[in-house]
């Protein structure tokens, strides 16, 4: 009987120092041993514990996005889950929402998100134009299971959109919807506001790194600047508006 108490004793000292530790474990370490999971992604300079962290740096696919900072709860752990808040921030790019990870899997969870829209430029391939404003929205709930994006949907507005260089113009601006699609792409709509002088309606589909849309742009009540300006983009068409298609590489971006 007393040789079961010493081990029962034993056993609770073990649970009590294991639990010590694994609330108290710090980042640097956990992320030593989670590096494999993380794939593409890479931190640098990090400090805090494995629930309360900060990251001086993080990058994907070795471009740097910024800082990171991330706050974990422990409940999910009872049912096998890791979820987290996180939140990155740095040259013009801001993401904060919740990132979780059980079974192989990573979804999102209200995933906001901001950045320059000139970050799109390498996508969308228009030559010498220079993309102006600012790409904000918000990614409802996305899960990412083997190499396959689904159960995605979200939305995304291009404010104070325009382009400068070869030609210079504002107009209104452009919103976007999109959501996942049974074959593993996102596809999603464009069009205008409605309010400013570029009209716009179009349709696109990522699938794994790549992207095509097509969209038909037009000058509204015939404004000279945005006429101007479509002539370095796109098809023109026998109406009047201009046809632009694109295929890009998303990892242009990066």
């Amino acid at each position: 009987m007393r040789v079961f108490k010493i081990l029962l004793a034993l056993l609770v000292f073990v649970l009590v120092v294991a639990g010590i530790l694994a609330w108290t474990l710090p980042a640097d370490v956990g992320y030593r041993y989670g590096t494999r999971y993380l794939g593409p992604v890479a931190l640098t300079g990090i400090s805090g514990t494995v629930w309360n962290g900060h990251a001086d740096g993080v990058s994907v696919f070795g471009h740097d996005i910024g800082e990171l900072d991330w706050h974990a709860s422990k409940g999910p752990l009872l049912h096998g889950q890791f979820v987290a808040d996180v939140r990155i921030k740095g040259a013009g790019v801001d993401v904060a929402g919740e990132l979780a990870r059980s079974a192989g899997m990573i979804s999102a969870r209200d995933l906001r998100f901001s950045m320059p829209a000139a970050l799109l430029a390498p996508v969308l391939d228009i030559g010498t134009l220079k993309l102006l404003g600012t790409i904000s929205g918000v990614v409802n709930q996305a899960t990412l299971a083997n190499a396959m994006l689904r159960d995605a949907s979200g939305n995304a507005r291009w404010s104070d959109a325009g382009v400068a260089g070869q030609a210079e113009a504002r107009f209104s601006d452009i919103l976007a919807e999109f959501a996942s699609q049974p074959d593993g792409s996102v596809a999603g709509t464009l069009r205008d506001d409605g309010q400013g002088t570029l009209a716009v309606d179009g349709t696109f589909k990522v699938r794994f790194a790549t992207t095509d849309a097509q969209a038909r742009l037009s000058a509204r009540n015939g404004d000279a600047q945005i006429t101007e300006a479509l002539r370095y983009i796109g098809e023109p068409q026998p109406d009047g508006s201009t046809k632009l298609v694109v295929h890009g590489q998303i990892l242009k971006v990066l």
